[in-house]
């Protein structure tokens, strides 16, 4: 399922959303107080969003979200590890904040699958000893993750990979997604 590697925001519920999210992958900034960072911005609405990025302010802080010719006035309304809940003070136009303008999520996912498809079709390269001769830990999971993430946020910040590797990129961070998953799993396995 190409959303399983997506957490869940249960512990979000008392944001008391008004409105159903519609989820995406776009590249945007996020000012506040002074300094502006690189945020993905993961589902939005026409009252708030969701955004992940490193080193985000705290809960109560203004903001503003900014996209291209686009931008938001807001207030983060929780945070969690390298996630934000943002509350607008105003109205967002949604289909302004996708990657065209006019991709839907059911648009993206069918090019996640896709490009998944034409994964699972493609030549394995055989080798006759394993690159990895040891069993991986949690640490080297997430660790790869990171490397990943690293290498796909450095991509995503051109324009020109965005407009023409959307999908890809999108399953790109969905396989960042589902190692940290992984990671996390092995981490719990190795504590039990």
């Amino acid at each position: 399922m190409i959303s399983a590697a997506y957490e869940t925001l249960s512990p979000h519920m008392n944001c008391m959303r008004a409105e159903a999210r519609t989820n995406l992958f776009v590249m945007a900034k996020l000012a506040a107080g002074g300094s502006v960072c690189t945020v993905k911005v993961r589902n939005i609405s026409s009252g708030g969003a969701l955004v992940e990025g490193a080193a985000l302010p705290p809960p109560g802080t203004p903001c503003r979200l900014i996209r291209g010719d686009i931008s938001l006035e807001a207030q983060i309304v929780w945070l969690q590890a390298s996630r934000v809940g943002l509350q607008f003070h105003g109205r967002a136009k949604v289909a302004d904040w996708l990657p065209s303008g006019q991709n839907t999520q059911t648009d993206v996912d069918r090019a996640v699958a896709q490009t998944k498809a034409e994964l699972t079709h493609a030549p394995i390269a055989r080798s006759a000893t394993p690159l990895i001769s040891t069993a991986l830990t949690a640490a080297d999971v997430a660790k790869v993750a990171d490397t990943l993430e690293i290498l796909g946020d450095e991509l995503a910040d051109d324009p020109a990979v965005v407009a023409g590797y959307m999908a890809k990129l999108q399953a790109f961070d969905i396989s960042v997604q589902t190692l940290r998953k992984l990671a996390a799993m092995l981490e719990r396995s190795a504590a039990s």
